[in-house]
């Protein structure tokens, strides 16, 4: 998978508290195995009915990519806030 394609399989659309993630400047696309697919700023929300997706700029190339993320979490739940 590429960058691109992770960040938009990963960027929405998911139910998630709009303000938290606003409150952050940047989003990784983790895989379930805790590597990092994509960084990407954040810019904004798109909303669509109780969900919502991230806007973004993709910071391709950023040196996080491929490796392992440095603030892994076990949750289930796909979104989480650093």
């Amino acid at each position: 998978m590429t960058e691109d394609e992770a960040w938009e399989a990963g960027r929405g659309v998911w139910k998630f508290n709009a303000d938290r993630a606003l409150a952050q400047d940047e989003v990784q696309i983790v895989s379930t195995e805790g590597m990092v697919l994509a960084v990407a700023t954040i810019t904004g929300i798109s909303k669509y009915g109780d969900r919502y997706a991230l806007q973004g700029e993709l910071l391709r190339g950023d040196a996080r990519v491929g490796k392992p993320t440095a603030t892994p979490h076990r949750s289930r739940n796909s979104v989480a806030y650093f």
